[in-house]
């Protein structure tokens, strides 16, 4: 099979993974059924289960990236279903604090193991031209998996034609699917660190350097493939020089520091936001989340995928970009966390989302473009490790209370302020790059 067969076949199987894995109806309405199904205080939902989640996301993902390298990721695929499977059916019946706390456990293996799909992708085609066109179609998929989710979520509890039960019923279905599908995914020979192909090549240098991509400037970038890796020292001298490097480059540095901060605030606001609509709905009104979701990912989508096709020279201009993005995500979360109105909160959110989803691409594309595409998955994996103890950080000081236990409105305004403050740095790099 040709490389052009291969790679859209490859992507057909992980893109069909990835967009049922996201149909979990239960996600948008997961606060609602804690507090009201199963009679859970908000404090209890905020400090003593969502904070389980946000630990085991922690520990869990460097762990995570290194054994699915190792057991050539197949294996942790798999495992990434069962545990969904598990998350979702401690769910069922009514399930005391501590199996909640643990499914919290199951949802940070989950979560975690979303790494072992997307680099699965980067070993099993050999031909690294195609990186960036199978990373938008999987993140295409998710994203419309996440709309169908939406939209399946909001189409059950608007016509009552279900009990809300059977969220967690599709949710364990889907799951369940991906476990199943997982088994038929093509086994990969070789991986990126514990495994590498004994064939000599030259890591796509040549193309970018031809493209007018500047990577680092150093000829440690012309990276030959080895003989299988046998030893923890051998591998841990290879991502060392992976990170060497990409953080060497002030640039990738620059769109890293944006991309772990907006990370960080998108997951703590996306965590929490449904427990301020609970606190803004005191007249009961039908909650909407479901629908709101959708409309979120959806115009999430169209955003990352307009500027995926732009022809614009994000390293020049890019500082102003993110400068104008930041104040526009701090100016939103800070209007959210003093609205009492739930549709302008609504519309608040979804406007935050849209924008985020395509400052993000463009951050990401540029890390991408910088850096060697073999260690893709290691930079913004690590990356995403610093968002999620950033996170972690911030959860155990304010929100477990080790300083100060501060309120769902003051978490947002927290993350308001992040915004600001990058807002800030990226305009003083903006006139200092004017000045040059």
């Amino acid at each position: 099979m040709d490389s052009w067969k291969s790679w859209k076949m490859v992507s057909l199987l992980v893109c069909v993974f990835a967009m049922v894995r996201e149909i979990r109806p239960i996600e948008p309405f997961f606060t609602s059924h804690l507090v009201k199904n199963m009679n859970f205080t908000l404090n209890q939902v905020n400090e003593n289960i969502y904070a389980v989640g946000t630990y085991s996301c922690l520990v869990l993902a460097v762990v995570i990236f290194l054994i699915t390298d190792y057991f050539r990721y197949k294996p942790l695929i798999i495992a990434d279903g069962i545990a969904g499977i598990f998350t979702y059916a401690l769910l069922l019946g009514s399930p005391s604090l501590t199996i909640v706390q643990i499914e919290q456990m199951f949802f940070g293996f989950f979560y975690s193991s979303e790494v072992a799909f997307t680099t699965y992708l980067y070993a099993k085609v050999d031909d690294k031209r195609y990186y960036q066109k199978i990373t938008s179609l999987v993140k295409a998929s998710m994203l419309f998996g996440r709309f169908l989710s939406g939209l399946i979520a909001q189409t059950i509890v608007s016509t009552h034609l279900l009990d809300n039960v059977y969220l967690v019923y599709i949710s364990i279905i889907s799951t369940s699917f991906v476990t199943i599908w997982a088994l038929f995914l093509p086994k990969v020979n070789y991986s990126l660190y514990f495994h590498r192909n004994k064939d000599p090549k030259l890591n796509n240098y040549v193309e970018h350097q031809s493209s007018g991509i500047d990577i680092t400037g150093n000829t440690s970038n012309i990276v030959y493939a080895t003989s299988k890796v046998t030893t923890i020292g051998d591998v841990i001298k290879i991502i060392l020089n992976d990170f060497k490097s990409a953080y060497s480059n002030i640039y990738v540095v620059k769109q890293s520091f944006w991309w772990i901060m907006a990370v960080t605030g998108y997951i703590i606001v996306a965590t929490y936001i449904q427990v301020l609509w609970e606190n803004v709905n005191v007249d009961k009104k039908q909650l909407m989340n479901g629908a709101v979701e959708s409309i979120h990912t959806l115009c999430g989508a169209i955003g990352a995928y307009i500027v995926g096709h732009l022809n614009y020279d994000w390293k020049k201009f890019g500082d102003i970009i993110f400068t104008i993005g930041s104040f526009l995500l701090g100016l939103l979360l800070f209007i959210i966390c003093s609205c009492d109105n739930l549709w302008l909160l609504y519309i608040l959110y979804i406007t935050y989302g849209t924008l985020y989803q395509t400052l993000l691409t463009i951050a990401t594309s540029e890390i991408a473009k910088h850096i060697k595409p073999d260690s893709y998955g290691l930079i913004l994996g690590f990356n995403f490790f610093l968002s999620l103890l950033v996170i972690s950080i911030f959860t155990l000081l304010f929100i477990q209370g080790l300083i100060v236990v501060i309120g769902t409105e003051n978490q947002i305004l927290t993350v308001s302020l992040t915004f600001f403050v990058m807002c800030i740095v990226f305009f003083i790099m903006t006139i200092k790059n004017w000045k040059k």
